[in-house]
């Protein structure tokens, strides 16, 4: 047994060894490197001279792994399209990436590089920040041959929308969520734990413009701020400003409801009135129940006031 695992032992060694095969040298610096430095500080300026000196006569481009590969005439051109249409064009690597350049026994060089693009869209107002992935390879003659490029075309697609008139979905004035909205306020001044929990779901989250972005809490924590309310304060009352919208949104397929109110409270701790605007956003799940609310107030408003 002990013979046969030594023999199982040296074929794998063997074998290992056997599909190791050096294909070349990677460089973290290298003349080609500095050559897509200065492939993308023309496209920056919109030399579209210096940028197509770059490029052999014969490369192409292809985009996110296409069939259809794009002629260097083509290519350039996209620089008048580039020009004309962005301003503020900054192109940097997307760090902590930074470009290696690969020089393969069977292959030839190639660069590959992350990098984040910046602009601002003229017509739109919208700004760009896009992530490439590109590959280049060159020849003999240190000139492009081929460039692939990689991203997400998302931002590109809200470009072109933006140059019509798109509806997302409808807006009610009178809805269920526009009710369970009203009725878990009521429940909050009127104080009831139990009947104002109902209208959530145990996974819902919170949030409100006081906290950094992104931050949220849990609904048990939620919960206990409730509680703290009813014990700091009397006579809790929120009333309606407005009136509510409730959004059905097409693009996810979302409920979103959204509304203003005044708040109103009498601190127990020294009787003195405390009253503040709010805006309140909550969003709901399959169930019907709220999965998320986001309260918009200033902390201004807490500085209490002579009754």
């Amino acid at each position: 047994m002990k013979k046969l695992l030594f023999v199982s032992m040296a074929v794998f060694i063997g074998l290992s060894t056997y599909a190791q095969e050096k294909n070349g040298t990677v460089y973290s610096k290298h003349s080609a490197i500095d050559q897509t430095k200065k492939f993308w500080t023309s496209f920056e300026k919109g030399d579209k001279a210096a940028f197509g000196a770059f490029l052999a006569d014969s490369m192409v481009v292809i985009y996110n792994g296409g069939e259809n590969p794009q002629k260097k005439a083509d290519y350039l051109n996209s620089i008048d399209w580039w020009s004309s249409e962005f301003e503020n064009l900054k192109v940097v690597d997307d760090t902590p990436a930074y470009p290696d350049a690969i020089d393969y026994a069977k292959g030839g060089l190639w660069v590959q590089d992350w990098l984040l693009l910046s602009a601002t869209h003229k017509k739109s107002g919208i700004n760009l920040n896009l992530h490439l992935h590109n590959l280049y390879s060159f020849n003999k003659d240190g000139k492009i041959t081929a460039l692939f490029m990689y991203f997400n075309n998302d931002q590109f697609e809200a470009i072109n929308n933006s140059e019509s008139t798109q509806e997302n979905g409808d807006i009610y004035i009178n809805h269920p969520y526009i009710l369970s909205v009203r009725k878990a306020v009521n429940a909050y001044c009127a104080e009831d734990m139990t009947k104002l929990v109902s209208f959530f779901s145990p996974k819902a989250n919170f949030g409100n413009s006081t906290m950094k972005w992104g931050e949220t809490k849990d609904f048990a924590t939620r919960k206990k701020e409730w509680a703290d309310d009813f014990s700091a304060y009397d006579n809790i009352k929120m009333k309606q400003v407005g009136y509510p919208d409730c959004m059905h949104y097409a693009k996810n397929d979302g409920f979103v409801v959204y509304s203003w109110w005044v708040w109103s409270g009498t601190a127990k701790s020294d009787g003195k009135k405390v009253e503040f605007p709010l805006m309140l956003s909550h969003t709901f799940d399959k169930d019907g129940k709220i999965d998320n609310e986001y309260a918009y107030y200033s902390n201004n408003h807490f500085i209490t006031q002579t009754k």
